[in-house]
């Protein structure tokens, strides 16, 4: 479970997704951008990113689809408040699902887990958990969680962003932006606890202090698809690719109740 949150970490960061579920951010992101949802294609490539901030942050939600490297999933995301994170994928060819809520974690039972704690269908993990695997592992999902706001993403992007073309995404016309991201910018748009901030930093920068992300942003100032290479994998692998569909329609996903969750710690002592 480690490696699921761990990687899918990697691949997001080297996405150069910025993250916060922050209100501040995505006020002021508004604020500088062009009208929301008017696309106007004469708009500088700065300009175009903060118009698309203002429609995401509006929007709140979206279905995400993931492709590429070890981390195909579907994703239910919503970044405003109450928000959450249900994404739904395969590690070594079995399902896994992993919701967040709060500062609450959640593993879906797999079938060893169901072996020792019949009836539970998700084991908690807490980001308040100061020592062990188990709040590393929290941590490292809800930094994952933030990094993947498109509104903070477009922002922290907008400031280098430059003009690829105009391209075809799910059957709509979309302009392709690219846009190279400080690692700094990401951690600075994060709402984490301090330790927890500089601990994400300190990862990130294993992998560099800067980060490419290409977008695309369709003539309603949508962001439908973003992608980067993933600086672990093989030379020639295909890139992660992230698309965004079902805008503002995604609602939130609850915490399982209490008698459906088992701890970690109830697992060890069986």
């Amino acid at each position: 479970m480690a490696c699921l949150a761990l990687g899918a970490l990697t691949a997001c960061s080297s996405s150069g997704s910025g993250g916060s579920t922050d209100a501040k951010t995505g006020t002021d992101a508004s604020q500088s951008a062009p009208a929301a949802g008017k696309a106007d294609a004469k708009l500088p490539p700065k300009e175009a990113l903060l118009a698309a901030a203002a429609v995401m942050d509006k929007a709140g939600s979206a279905k995400l689809v993931v492709k590429g490297g070890d981390s195909d999933g579907t994703a239910d995301y919503v970044w405003k408040a109450p928000a959450s994170f249900l994404m739904e994928t395969k590690e070594e060819g079995k399902e896994v699902k992993v919701l967040f809520v709060g500062d609450q974690m959640y593993v879906g039972a797999t079938a060893d887990m169901a072996a020792v704690a019949p009836g539970k269908k998700w084991m908690s993990l807490s980001t308040k958990d100061a020592s062990g695997e188990a709040g590393a592992e929290a941590g490292t999902f809800a930094a994952m969680m933030q990094l993947m706001n498109p509104s903070v993403q477009l922002a922290a992007a907008a400031p280098t962003a430059t003009l690829v073309g105009t391209e075809t995404v799910g059957g709509q016309s979309a302009t392709h932006y690219r846009s190279e991201i400080k690692v700094d910018d990401q951690i600075a748009k994060m709402n984490l606890d301090p330790a927890l901030k500089a601990q994400v930093q300190a990862e990130l920068k294993k992998k560099g202090t800067t980060s490419t992300v290409d977008l695309w942003i369709n003539a309603k100032n949508e962001l439908v698809q973003q992608s980067s290479p993933d600086p672990e994998a093989a030379a020639g692998s295909a890139p992660q690719v992230i698309g965004y569909t079902q805008l503002g329609a995604v609602k939130a996903t609850p915490a399982p109740a209490p008698s459906e969750v088992f701890s970690l710690t109830d697992l060890m002592q069986q």
